[in-house]
């Protein structure tokens, strides 16, 4: 009598911006629980962290997201030229893609993959699938108002969480048999209080990430705002008025809370109407949109969320 096929195990990676380090942490668990992965798919940093999976190439990312301090990580959002489109143009965060990942064809990766993005102008859901990754990519993370969108054919190609924040849909399509997502938004805005801790699980081994120490750094806002307080001194009463954190919040709180508030919700409705065989939410409200200095906290989060669900998912990998 001939075996059974393996079933068929997809991933679908949300957006989250700064929470996005999360998914390292949820497929370090995976890897340890010898849960197999046949395909992924993401939005957003979703697509970023599952592009770098896919090509086998997720310890360079990881590396670079554990090494990160607050100037390290708001080098890829200042540069030069401020475009019209977007305050920032992406071209560091392509570079530092292609620096470390070699295989640019989707179709060559080492695992099927796909990245989902929103054509400004239709307000359609668009599945890269094929072509090149690293445009996937960053059509896929242009957030809008932050990074410009990205022209593909007659599209404009922008962050995939207006349309679809969870790629459940796009995983099924892809022909697994069952789905583990992964969505970063349980707690929408920064601060909020999660849920008491599930009750303690026993780990197989020991991350490979730890907390050095207790010192947390300063958030990557209050940072901004310090570099532009050091501006000459004509420019400093116009400066001290626009960043004011406490009397009202920056551009970027704006943006990236409008936009966590929108995911949340469409995620939200999409659940109810396609449902994965396993939902892993990490307790991430105490990380902030930009706050990518925070890897090792997100991370963490994302490890202990998944094996919060050991027992799930190694019934999944084993039926």
């Amino acid at each position: 009598m001939p075996l059974p096929a393996q079933r068929k195990i997809g991933l679908a990676l949300g957006g989250g911006a700064a929470r996005g380090w999360a998914h390292i942490g949820v497929l370090e668990a995976m890897d340890q629980l010898r849960v197999p992965v046949h395909a992924v798919a993401g939005t957003s940093m979703g697509a970023l962290v599952g592009g770098f999976f896919a090509a086998g190439r997720l310890p360079a990312l990881t590396a670079l997201a554990l090494q990160l301090d607050w100037k390290q990580a708001l080098h890829f959002f200042l540069e030069p030229a401020w475009p019209r489109a977007g305050l920032v143009d992406g071209k560091k965060i392509v570079n530092f893609v292609r620096k470390h990942v070699a295989i640019t064809a989707i179709e060559a990766l080492d695992l099927p993959f796909s990245a989902v993005a929103t054509d400004l102008l239709t307000g359609r859901e668009v599945v890269l699938a094929r072509g090149d990754l690293i445009e996937a990519i960053r059509a896929s993370i242009a957030i809008p108002g932050m990074f410009t969108p990205v022209p593909c054919a007659d599209a404009l190609l922008a962050d995939g969480g207006l349309v679809n924040p969870l790629p459940i849909s796009v995983v099924r399509a892809m022909g697994m048999d069952a789905v583990i997502a992964v969505d970063l938004n349980l707690h929408p805005l920064a601060g909020e209080r999660g849920p008491a801790a599930p009750p303690a699980v026993a780990q197989p081994e020991t991350l490979r990430w730890q907390p050095s120490g207790h010192w947390a750094p300063p958030t990557l806002v209050q940072k901004v705002i310090a570099q532009l307080a050091r501006l000459d001194q004509k420019r400093r009463a116009a400066v001290r008025q626009w960043t004011n954190y406490r009397r009202q919040p920056t551009i970027f709180d704006i943006i990236g809370h409008s936009i966590r508030i929108m995911e949340a919700q469409i995620t939200e409705m999409r659940l109810q109407l396609e449902p994965p065989d396993i939902l892993i939410r990490p307790d991430l409200g105490q990380i902030g949109f930009m706050e990518f200095h925070r890897a090792t906290a997100a991370m963490q989060a994302g490890y202990d969320a998944a094996m919060a669900q050991r027992d799930a998912l190694l019934k999944l990998a084993g039926g």
